[in-house]
């Protein structure tokens, strides 16, 4: 956990919110969300993550495709990816590896662990990840912790880091 608050540097921005005199209501803000993943699932949460992308690319003059997939593009990417396996993906015991070396949020990963698990719950998948960016890194390896998936992930600062 000490990597992701690095790597978002949030005791940079509590620090910041603090001076503003905006700490409290923000904190007070997000104390009113229930975010648990029971009642915010991924696929829920990245939309709204695609929106706050777009909203702050729009006011800096940029395209918010410079800095994400659209979820539609990462589901096809995964299906191309198993479609030649689709009679191995049965199979008792299968184990597939998947990297994705430009990972962002990691949306890809998260897609292919379900999609895997959909077409055969005892299958495991290791994913693999790199990022430039640490903002991307740190909420790539906070989902991925959050649901307990394995995964080897190479952090901005650092060579490749087993969570």
């Amino acid at each position: 956990m000490r990597d992701i608050f690095e790597n978002f540097e949030f005791h940079t921005q509590i620090e910041r919110l603090h001076k503003s005199g905006l700490l409290y209501q923000v904190t007070e803000k997000f104390a009113q969300i229930d975010l648990h993943p029971e009642n915010v699932d991924n696929h829920q949460m990245g939309l709204v993550f695609e929106k706050l992308i777009r909203k702050f690319a729009e006011i800096s003059n940029e395209t918010a495709g410079e800095h994400f997939t659209p979820r539609e593009v990462i589901r096809m990417m995964v299906y191309l990816l198993f479609i030649e396996d689709d009679e191995v993906l049965s199979k008792p015991g299968v184990v597939r590896t998947i990297c994705d070396p430009a990972a962002g949020t990691g949306d890809m990963l998260s897609v292919a662990g379900e999609y895997l698990v959909e077409h055969n719950p005892q299958a495991r998948l290791t994913v693999f990840g790199q990022e430039l960016n640490s903002d991307l890194y740190a909420i790539c390896k906070a989902d991925m912790l959050i649901k307990g998936q394995e995964v080897v992930f190479s952090d901005p600062s650092s060579d490749a880091e087993r969570l």
